[in-house]
């Protein structure tokens, strides 16, 4: 399993801030669990079925909040 940060250098849509704004996790099977950590919002959470799946939604959707991913892989 990997996890993993998702820093937002622009927001677009005004809801979610820049900077650091998500920790996720991706499962050995693909299944992408994410948590929104925006301060002042309620911290929701979310599973997805892979994280294309969740990509095409929170990342693709919005080309110009130039989103990075920091990765953290666990060892077997």
């Amino acid at each position: 399993m990997k996890t993993f940060e998702m820093i937002r250098e622009a927001d677009e849509s005004g809801v979610s801030g820049i900077g650091k704004v998500l920790e996720g996790i991706v499962f050995s099977d693909g299944t992408t669990i994410i948590r929104w950590c925006v301060k002042g919002s309620p911290n929701s959470t979310a599973v997805y079925r892979s994280f294309e799946d969740f990509k095409k939604i929170h990342v693709d959707s919005h080309p110009t909040n130039r989103t990075k991913f920091k990765w953290t892989r666990f060892k077997d």
